[in-house]
């Protein structure tokens, strides 16, 4: 294995790593209103990405907003769409629903590829299908034995997957499009703010010790970002592919063995079939690794 690529795999095992260890974090602010944590987090990292830009002098992004201003609306709904994934994430760890949430990512790959098929009319491969029927058949056995829609999941599950699509078509880079997309969502933050009787409304609390947990989610959500970035660089994206199972593992384990939340014969049943999904998505993506070296 090239060096490069080794430096690709363990940034991309520590940007993992990180996202795993996201519902210790966030279960700190379970007091506070999952709206306001999200306000804070698009604000401090738009400070965070701000402060990047001006140091690298890279504003590429005025150029090509410059040459086709509608890519401003279409970043507009991209950071809705991250928002809303984030805002749910919080939501669900705050209450107790960890294991909504890393159904959810276990589900956005195969949602991702669903996508790709009705929307950017790419052919699917018969692996591909099995897997997306799998899962379907996962969702709907969840409806029919426990009787309610995974909403929590399936939120998390399309708008991740509907960002990503969002994320192919824009000229923008990545550091570019997220400081624009955090940027456009911050004046809506102060105004909600402003509107509720939170902490964060009161000017006294942007200048307490309390503020510097809320602050930590700035980089907290860049620094995994950027790692993650740097690896899809350095290593092959199936390789990469293989790694995203990590965290929504990794969650699954924090929410049953640490904050012991229950998990019954049905809901196994429904993991099950989503993991026997994913097994046959793996399976797809080796084939197709193999049959492209041979080329």
């Amino acid at each position: 294995m090239q060096p490069t690529q080794q430096k690709g795999i363990l940034l991309g095992l520590i940007a993992y790593a990180m996202w795993s260890l996201f519902p210790f974090y966030f279960k700190h602010l379970a007091h506070y209103n999952a709206i306001e944590v999200i306000g804070h987090r698009l604000i401090w990292t738009c400070v965070i990405l701000l402060m990047f830009l001006l140091i690298k002098k890279h504003w590429q992004a005025i150029t090509l907003i410059k040459q086709n201003p509608k890519i401003i609306g279409w970043t507009f709904v991209s950071g809705l769409l991250i928002a809303t994934n984030w805002l749910t994430y919080v939501w669900a760890v705050a209450n107790d629903k960890i294991i909504d949430a890393s159904l959810g990512y276990f589900i956005s790959p195969l949602m991702g590829v669903a996508l790709s098929f009705f929307v950017l009319k790419e052919r699917l491969r018969p692996l591909q299908i099995i897997a997306i029927v799998l899962a379907s058949v996962a969702v709907g056995g969840q409806v029919v034995m426990l009787g309610f829609l995974p909403i929590v999941s399936l939120s998390l599950a399309l708008s991740f997957a509907f960002y990503g699509l969002m994320q192919k078509r824009t000229p923008l880079d990545s550091v570019s499009a997220l400081f624009l997309e955090t940027a456009m969502l911050v004046p809506f933050c102060v105004v909600w703010f402003m509107m509720n009787e939170v902490p964060s409304s009161e000017l006294s609390f942007w200048v307490s010790d309390d503020i510097w947990l809320l602050m930590l989610a700035g980089p907290i959500t860049l620094i995994p970002l950027l790692l993650y970035n740097q690896a899809t660089k350095l290593v092959n994206f199936n390789t990469l592919s293989f790694m995203q199972y990590i965290t929504p593992t990794s969650v699954f384990v924090i929410a049953v063995f640490y904050y012991h939340e229950p998990i019954d014969v049905k809901r196994l049943m429904v993991f099950g079939l989503i993991w026997l999904a994913l097994v046959v998505f793996s399976v797809d993506l080796l084939k197709r690794q193999r049959s492209v070296v041979i080329n």
